[in-house]
């Protein structure tokens, strides 16, 4: 009975995976599971350690550290992609189901997701059984910028933004507890122009050519620290959803900018009101546009 059922739930698994690659050729989406190698190049590999076995999440493994062929046999929720699979796939569905001790997978951890090195069809059965979680050898990787479980290409061309970013300003061995996550393309650039300014008035302030990591360290304490702090204060996250810390300081410093030419109180405290109030007119905007009826032309 047990092969039967096997049998047609994988038949069942292959039906979704078809109609899955439909929806996903119609709407441009990626098909197959995400290639770790892809994911290193973008946030920057810096090294890797044992983690040792342990009950792992399933909703994490989110791609696949084995070779393309072997990725390209499932889709991106690991379904299976190919027929050919139906064998050793029911001899695993039977085996779990009938309460058989297998073998933990091996992962990669690289930030929030696994990727998974051996043992692909062992995570497509118990997906397909609903299981919550899978036994596995863990290898942790240290990466330059950190990821989440959603890893599509935007998300890897801002990790490769802030990998580059930190391979440039090493603010990650200088102070080892910042964290500076862009939600939007392009703002590792303006930072790191934040930093060049910074150590130009820093080298007129001092007398002396002042190095980059000693101007990134300064930027760091004197410039971006005061302004989240600020942010953090007047708990400006949670007012403006979809931005992080970093993305306001951008904004902040703008409006701190602004406001000094304008001969205005400056600081990153009326900077972080002026933000609040422009965001809270926007907002207004918006509402009253929504709530304006079209026009009708007069027959």
């Amino acid at each position: 009975m047990e092969r039967i059922r096997a049998g047609e739930d994988f038949d069942s698994a292959r039906s979704r995976a078809f109609w899955r690659s439909v929806r996903n050729t119609l709407t441009g989406r990626a098909q197959g599971l995400v290639e770790l190698q892809t994911v290193l190049d973008a946030a920057g590999a810096e090294g890797r350690s044992f983690g040792g076995e342990q009950e792992i999440s399933i909703s994490k493994i989110v791609g696949s550290a084995a070779s393309p062929a072997k990725a390209n046999d499932f889709d991106s929720g690991f379904l299976p992609a190919t027929r050919r699979l139906r064998d050793r796939w029911t001899r695993v569905y039977t085996a779990m189901t009938e309460g058989d001790e297998l073998p933990p997978i091996d992962v990669y951890r690289v930030g929030d997701g696994y990727y998974v090195i051996d043992g692909h069809h062992r995570v497509s059965v118990a997906r397909s059984l609903g299981r919550d979680t899978i036994n596995a050898r863990v290898i942790d990787v240290q990466t330059r910028a950190p990821l989440g479980t959603n890893v599509d290409p935007e998300d890897l061309l801002r990790a490769a933004e802030y990998a580059q970013f930190l391979e440039e300003t090493q603010l990650h061995r200088l102070r080892p507890e910042a964290r500076l996550e862009c939600s939007r393309l392009g703002r590792y650039d303006e930072i790191f122009k934040h930093i060049l300014g910074h150590q130009y008035f820093l080298g007129l302030e001092r007398g002396r050519q002042v190095s980059l990591p000693e101007a990134v360290a300064s930027w760091y304490d004197n410039v971006y620290l005061p302004i989240a702090k600020a942010i953090r204060r007047h708990k400006v996250v949670e007012q403006m959803p979809g931005w992080t810390e970093a993305d306001l300081y951008v904004e902040i410093t703008r409006f701190w900018l602004a406001a000094g030419e304008a001969g205005q109180a400056a600081g990153p405290h009326p900077a972080v009101h002026a933000l609040l109030n422009e965001e809270a007119k926007r907002w207004w905007q918006r509402r009253f546009r929504i709530g304006i009826p079209e026009r009708r032309e007069s027959s």
